[in-house]
């Protein structure tokens, strides 16, 4: 029986060779479009009023299922669309796939402190509210491709969509340890959701257990809280496994600067469909042998 305290992890194989890697995209490239979809599930879950628990739930089965399926065969935004439509019905937290597409276009096409979103001054913001809501006959096909996505991810999945997730955990670590405060439990839950976008994919190759003993870990020394030494093995954590996740959890930061700055500074923005997926491929080919001439 499997524990309802544990994920399944991706293996060393899945994790040394994508489907999207042999499909032709450049790894580099492979980690920035997780990326912007996690961002964008974030930033979409946020304005749709999810809680973190139905966000973090289709964050996972969205790098669970590219963990699986290529970039060049699924599209992105479908992806995004998919994991969160399912994910709140997992949760319970139904939401229409209508409000879903709603605000991922506003997101994507309307300033907004999200990363993934044009800066100020790129875009004209709609005159109207109505402007938002994108017309039906783009909805309907939207809507087409959700479900047909969502059908895939757990096709992929095997309908494997259990996701234990380590929030509540690093609540009772810090309860067991005399060090449950305010301001330690917000910096531990924001190192849980920054670790959400780590290009090491720590949510598909670490339990729950590990994940909130590192933001414990962090949010207490950020905090000056004092814990007992070798507190993390009674939570069944290795010395190395807990450095390892305290620098992937520290990184996350300048690795989403750095998403930021390559986005922002591109006239061609992410390509969030697969023909644009595509094109982005052939312009960096073209590059790399103008490059070599």
């Amino acid at each position: 029986m499997v524990s309802l305290l544990c994920n399944p992890l991706a293996t060393v194989e899945q994790l040394a060779s994508s489907p999207s890697q042999a499909d032709g995209v450049p790894m580099d490239l492979e980690t920035s479009l997780r990326w912007a979809g996690c961002t964008l599930i974030q930033s979409a879950g946020i304005l749709l009023q999810l809680p973190q628990k139905t966000i973090a739930t289709s964050a996972i089965l969205f790098q669970r299922f590219y963990l699986l399926s290529s970039l060049r065969s699924f599209a992105l935004l479908d992806t995004v669309h998919a994991s969160l439509y399912l994910s709140s019905k997992l949760t319970e937290h139904p939401t229409k796939p209508r409000d879903i597409i709603n605000v991922t276009s506003y997101l994507l096409l309307t300033p907004s402190p999200s990363p993934i979103s044009p800066p100020p001054g790129k875009t004209d913001p709609p005159s109207t509210p109505e402007s938002y809501y994108v017309p039906e006959s783009t909805y309907y096909a939207q809507r087409t491709r959700l479900l047909a996505a969502e059908t895939s991810i757990l096709k992929s999945c095997g309908f494997q969509t259990h996701a234990s997730l380590p929030y509540t955990l690093c609540i009772n670590y810090l309860q067991s340890l005399s060090a449950l405060s305010g301001d330690v439990v917000r910096r531990s839950f924001g190192h849980l959701t920054d670790a959400l976008l780590s290009p090491s994919l720590l949510y598909l190759t670490h339990q729950p257990n590990a994940l909130a003993v590192a933001a414990a870990y962090l949010a207490c020394r950020e905090c000056g809280v004092k814990l007992p030494g070798g507190w993390w093995e009674v939570f069944d954590v290795e010395r190395e496994e807990l450095g390892f996740l305290v620098v992937g959890m520290r990184g996350v930061a300048q690795f989403v600067d750095e998403q930021v700055k390559v986005w922002r500074g591109r006239g061609e923005g992410i390509p969030w469909g697969l023909e644009e997926v595509d094109m982005c491929l052939e312009r960096r080919r073209v590059m790399d042998e103008a490059m070599q001439a």
